[in-house]
């Protein structure tokens, strides 16, 4: 099973329902491990309001992951929540 295809598959349906979430990927060096460390941050824009009373919105970390099959199951259980609230 390829993850990260998955993965794009229930970020492009949910998106079809309306959920935006974005999925940022950085990079480390894990001195224990020798090697570098990829990781995975999700995201999604929400409303927020400025000093001066003027509405804008901000990117807000729901998850800050290193496991791809976190991520896997973080978007799978949106996936859920989104069946769940179309019945």
């Amino acid at each position: 099973m390829n993850i990260k295809a998955t993965i794009n598959k229930l970020q492009k349906a949910l998106i079809q329902r309306g959920y935006i979430y974005k999925i940022n990927t950085y990079q480390f060096f894990s001195e224990q491990q020798h090697r570098m460390i990829t990781g995975y941050r999700i995201t999604q824009k929400q409303p927020y309001r400025k000093k001066n009373g003027e509405m804008s919105a901000k990117d807000v970390e729901l998850l800050n992951n290193c496991s791809q099959v976190e991520v896997l199951k973080w978007f799978a259980g949106k996936w859920n929540e989104a069946e769940d609230e179309k019945e």
